[in-house]
């Protein structure tokens, strides 16, 4: 069954602003109507979540002054049914399926946008199926010893 994208709140972690243009046109081409913003560093994103609810998020590994290891644990200790997918051109496969396995909702490469409105229709499905059923198991913590290296 199609997913009605077209009132979504998306919410970039991205610092190259031709990178959020780009993520926001494929995102208006797949009919999605509603916001789009962009933040680039810690203080802007905690002021963009604290000001508005939003559907989804989708964050580049590599924002200067930010680890995406550490926004991802605070999404799964305070925004757990907030999908957070990983965007990014920096990342290898590896790194980001060890990503996706210790939180991040999914991963679309930078050089394959085709693959974002399929993602976040995911996302939105799996969501949903979460906020429908009551919680039992406890809540996923990402392993320090999983985690890459910073650089």
């Amino acid at each position: 069954m199609p997913m009605d994208l077209a009132s979504l709140n998306v919410l970039c972690i991205e610092d190259t602003v031709a990178d959020f243009l780009l993520i926001e046109r494929m995102l208006k081409l797949a009919g999605l109507l509603g916001s789009c913003e962009r933040v680039d560093g810690s203080e802007a994103l905690r002021a963009a979540l604290a000001e508005k609810r939003w559907d989804v998020v989708l964050s580049d590994y590599a924002v200067p002054g930010m680890y995406f290891t550490d926004t991802l644990r605070r999404f799964i200790h305070h925004y757990p049914n907030l999908p957070l997918i990983l965007v990014s051109g920096t990342i290898g496969e590896v790194k980001a399926s060890v990503m996706v396995e210790v939180g991040a909702w999914d991963f679309v490469p930078k050089s394959n946008l085709e693959r974002l409105v399929p993602a976040i229709q995911r996302a939105m499905q799996r969501a949903a199926a979460q906020s429908t059923r009551p919680s039992s198991a406890p809540e996923p913590t990402v392993n320090p010893a999983r985690e890459p290296r910073r650089n």
